[in-house]
């Protein structure tokens, strides 16, 4: 008996949550030595050109979107740059560009979100003890596993979405004040700017918080009502300009406006890979219509069947489902649940009909992710809602049951974490998988070399932040399209070879068929890549 109550204790300290966090996260990051896919390059290689004084542009082109001149091109056009400034901080610390460095602020900040979820947990749990469960839900986070200790925007947004949902419904300390508070409208104007410098539609929660400005001010038939209302916006923007002010300063000079040009072309494609299109002319409205009806319509539904895939698999890791809806039907006059609701529908309703082929590539899972510490913790509150019930028709033992249950769910979290990252990261073989995709461009940039092709020509690749990554090499993004497009591009920026892997799906012919042409010259097949010198054309 003694003993549980010293668990119990140990269950209750914020820095036990906040160490698991870290210790099981940093275990899993040992095997990825590198980024394993683009966005993770992207924001790695981001931080290394700050680190390296080179500051906010890149080395490369992974769209065109923004009609680039040439290279180097200003930085964070289509993504934010806050992971990026958070691996140059882990680099600034540890003063080198390993990968490490790049991964240790991420790593740090994991252990924030069992923090979190154990004290959102604790204030709605009607018997806090079980707030356990869903710090055991974050610290193993199930198919999340793989992407909390990489430089990426999933703990920053979890952990603003968090702070977000606590600071607006549920933390009522000294220092924050009263629920229409001006200090409370502050820090909330800062998890958005927070949010917004991490993903491009954390803007919304900005728009968030100014509703509950207004919400929580009207009616403002009085004057002290409208004085609170005028002084909680101000309040509220100054707090989001704080971490923001820079950056619209930063595009104003840039780019003469608030916001990158080009982005909005993102709303017209008709297909996913047209985000790569050179040019991109073609990316308007009258285009997207042209599409047809029929097109556009189905291109949502199964944005929308993917999305849900998404939040049942990894937000509600299957059996998490359930319980999750029936703690939001049973809790549903709660603001804070409406408030979570609602802007988890607001999310997979602009991932999926407003982005429909970036939501279902990826959009959805990052964007959802400020709503995960909400899930965790609605799961709990299902769990226990369930065993009240239980315990008046069968008379379960209520600490005994939820005890069970709740480790339960996290062996099932457990057994998806360990599932998913032998599947992504370990894969079947001796080296892990993870690494495979750097390691083949660090060879490939080897063999370049052995052809005379210098380290400052630039190429054409499928992956140009994960390439500059492996060899510091400069490189433009091969465009959708046939080779002509591809050839366009290289005429435009200077590319000089084009490496052809085999996931290159527009040019899936050419690298089945590698042969020479006008304007390429096949040099050969190595590691399995391609290797074509562009030619200059005669045009």
């Amino acid at each position: 008996m003694r003993g549980w109550k010293v668990v119990k204790r140990v269950l209750y300290t914020y820095w036990f949550w906040y160490s698991a966090g870290v210790f099981f996260v940093a275990i899993s990051s040992l095997f990825q030595q590198g980024p394993g896919y683009m966005d993770v390059a992207y924001y790695t290689v981001g931080g290394l050109q700050i680190f390296e004084g080179k500051g906010f542009v890149e080395p490369y082109l992974w769209n065109y979107l923004s009609e680039p001149k040439g290279l180097p091109f200003p930085a964070f056009t289509y993504w934010m740059p806050l992971p990026s400034l958070l691996a140059f901080f882990g680099m600034w610390i540890g003063r080198s560009a390993l990968f490490f460095w790049a991964k240790l602020p991420f790593i740090l900040l994991t252990g924030l979100l069992p923090v979190l979820s154990v004290y959102m947990a604790r204030c709605l749990l009607k018997n806090p003890g079980y707030a356990w469960i869903a710090g055991g839900l974050a610290v193993i986070p199930g198919i999340y596993i793989i992407y909390l200790p990489l430089p990426e925007t999933f703990v920053p947004y979890m952990i603003g979405g968090g702070l977000f949902v606590i600071v607006a419904f549920l933390a009522n300390f000294r220092w924050l004040g009263n629920w229409d508070s001006l200090q409370r409208f502050f820090l909330l104007g800062l998890i958005a700017g927070w949010m917004h410098l991490t993903r491009a539609d954390g803007l919304l929660w900005l728009f968030a918080a100014a509703g509950i400005v207004i919400g929580r001010t009207y009616p403002w038939n009085l004057p002290d009502k409208l004085r609170v209302a005028i002084m909680g916006t101000v309040v509220l923007l100054a707090g989001y300009l704080v971490l923001t002010g820079a950056w619209y300063y930063r595009n104003w000079l840039f780019f003469g406006g608030l916001f990158p040009p080009g982005n909005t072309k993102s709303l017209w494609l008709t297909d996913y890979n047209e985000l790569y299109s050179y040019p991109n002319d073609h990316l308007n409205f009258s285009y997207w219509l042209k599409s047809g009806w029929e097109a556009i319509f189905k291109a949502r539904v199964n944005a929308l069947g993917i999305n849900l895939q998404n939040f049942l698999a990894v937000q509600g890791s299957v059996v998490l489902v359930p319980l999750i809806l029936l703690a939001i039907w049973s809790r549903r006059k709660l603001a804070m649940v409406k408030f979570g609701i609602l802007m988890w529908g607001v999310i997979l309703g602009i991932m999926t009909i407003v982005f429909p082929f970036a939501g279902s590539r990826g959009g959805f899972l990052h964007s959802g992710a400020a709503t995960q510490i909400f899930f965790w913790v609605m799961a709990v509150v299902g769990l226990e809602q369930w065993i009240l019930w239980m315990r008046k028709i069968r008379g379960w033992n209520l600490s005994f049951a939820i005890s069970l249950f709740g480790l339960f769910l996290i062996l099932v979290n457990t057994g998806i974490s360990i599932w998913f990252f032998q599947q992504r990261v370990l894969g079947g073989g001796n080296d892990p998988i993870w690494n495979q995709s750097i390691e083949r461009y660090q060879k490939v940039a080897q063999r370049l070399g052995e052809l005379r092709i210098t380290n400052n020509a630039l190429g054409m690749v499928n992956n140009p932040p994960g390439y500059y990554w492996a060899t510091r090499m400069p490189s433009i993004v091969i465009p959708d399209g046939d080779i002509n497009h591809s050839l366009a591009a290289a005429s435009k920026f200077g590319a000089s070879y084009l490496l052809l892997e085999q996931d290159q799906e527009n040019l899936i012919d050419l690298y089945q068929n590698p042969k020479d042409s006008s304007n390429l010259q096949y040099l050969e097949t190595f590691n399995n890549v391609h290797i074509f010198l562009v030619l200059p054309r005669a045009d």
